[in-house]
């Protein structure tokens, strides 16, 4: 877990990661990347917890970096510090890393639910995974809160810094190699969004740069490759991620729930979808710096 200057979410995140069991087959790695001077996260007593400090350092990827390296367990969970953990989720990861999967996705809630936008964000987000999946094989999984088992995700070889990055490079190598991933939906997290149409719909936007921008790279492609592609994607992007929304919640039988959150999808969906051209054409610029500001150092406060 990276965690910046919102302490008292991240104390809080951190207090349900110490509380999951089995706790002695855990290692909580928290990299701590706000500026001196900040109050120190509280770790209760026997906790396995170790801090990473790397003050300053203001690129998403690098912190989870530092993290990785600080492990040396065979299952490597990420969780953001505004993402909080329900009792039995370790367990049950650690029960669907027995099978075959390399990369296993949690079940999600909304942990900031009393406005309307967070609800919709929640749905825009992470409505794929929401309120109880049914367990199986995944052809996508969440970024930044997901798992791996480590010698499949050390496997991605010279694709690992865009990964860590975006865990959508991971994702789409997996597919291309046949690598199979897994939805468990009893490792349940709670995912605490923003609470303004702007806030949901600019991360999204940089995200998705940041993402587009390693996800070229990473695969190499030419100038013309990524020019097309950029000019394709505003159009494209928001009508394949609402078609893809649409036929979960229609499967669940919910699609109340969908209609009522599609103007906020719709209005981040288009802003995702230039963000994910602009990193085409342009590459990340200080995408991913941005990034870590608005993770780890905006606060989340739900509209009363």
């Amino acid at each position: 877990m990276v965690v910046g200057a919102c302490r008292q979410r991240a104390q809080y995140a951190l207090d349900r990661l110490c509380a999951q069991t089995p706790i002695d087959a855990l290692e909580i790695v928290v990299v701590d990347v706000a500026a001196p001077g900040v109050p120190q996260l509280s770790i209760p007593s026997g906790a396995p917890v170790a801090f990473v400090p790397a003050a300053g350092l203001d690129h998403w990827g690098k912190a989870r970096r530092l993290g990785l390296e600080r492990t040396s367990a065979p299952v490597i969970a990420f969780i953001e510090e505004h993402c909080f953990t329900e009792p039995g989720w370790a367990a049950a990861l650690l029960e669907a890393h027995e099978g075959p999967w390399a990369s296993v996705g949690y079940g999600f809630r909304n942990a900031n639910p009393e406005s309307y936008v967070s609800r919709a964000a929640m749905v825009t987000d992470y409505g794929l995974w929401l309120d109880g999946p049914p367990p199986g094989r995944a052809w996508y999984l969440p970024g930044n809160n997901v798992s791996y088992k480590r010698e499949a995700f050390l496997a991605l070889g010279d694709r690992l810094e865009a990964a860590l990055a975006t865990d959508f490079v991971a994702q789409e190598t997996f597919r291309e190699r046949g690598t199979p991933m897994f939805v468990e939906p009893r490792a349940i997290a709670k995912h605490m969004n923003f609470t303004t149409v702007y806030e949901t719909a600019i991360t999204n936007y940089i995200w998705c740069r940041a993402m587009a921008a390693r996800r070229a790279h990473s695969l190499g492609w030419s100038r013309a490759r990524r020019v097309a592609q950029a000019l394709v994607t505003p159009a494209t992007a928001p009508v394949y991620r609402v078609a893809r929304l649409l036929g979960a919640f229609r499967r669940r039988r919910k699609l109340r729930q969908f209609a009522a959150s599609l103007p906020v999808l719709l209005v981040v969906g288009v802003c995702a979808g230039f963000g994910e051209a602009a990193g085409y054409a342009l590459g990340a610029g200080n995408a991913e710096a941005q990034l870590k500001r608005w993770e780890l150092d905006v606060e989340r406060v739900p509209i009363a």
